[in-house]
């Protein structure tokens, strides 16, 4: 255990822990470029899960008619350092492709037409943009979707 290989997608060894109690925080940054994309687009709404929990951040979800197409939160890496992620709709095609690139992106635990990103320093933001767009439209009636075009 310890290794490289045996660290999660996001660095976390299976034990790593901080050891200090303290939640993980969502970098205001990262929370303010994403909450921007989305609220960007028509209709979005953003529901927020603040129940601070070791392993995780507060989650902010932004949904399309009550449906999630875009999850933010954080999880602490090795260090304990914030881990910033979303976690978008994918169409199978693209997710695949997504997932096939490997480093940032992920598969997560929740549905199959889902797909993680990981955000760091690196991140491309105006892929970000596009990404987003795209789980939206997966969700988004055809009438607000064609506001887009």
């Amino acid at each position: 255990m310890g290794q490289d290989n045996d660290r999660d997608p996001f660095g976390r060894a299976p034990d790593a822990s901080s050891g200090d109690g303290a939640p993980v925080e969502l970098p205001k940054g990262i929370l303010e470029r994403v909450r921007a994309l989305c609220l960007a687009l028509p209709e979005v709404t953003e529901r927020v899960d603040d129940s601070l929990v070791r392993e995780r951040s507060t989650a902010y979800s932004f949904d399309i008619r009550r449906r999630s197409f875009c999850l933010l939160m954080a999880t602490e890496n090795s260090t304990g350092k914030p881990n910033p992620l979303l976690v978008l709709r994918a169409d199978p095609n693209e997710r695949e492709a997504l997932l096939a690139i490997g480093k940032p992106f992920f598969a997560t635990r929740a549905a199959g037409d889902r797909v993680g990103v990981l955000l760091t320093d690196d991140t491309n933001w105006q892929e970000i943009r596009e990404l987003v767009t795209d789980s939206y439209r997966l969700l988004a009636p055809k009438k607000l979707t064609t506001l887009l075009d």
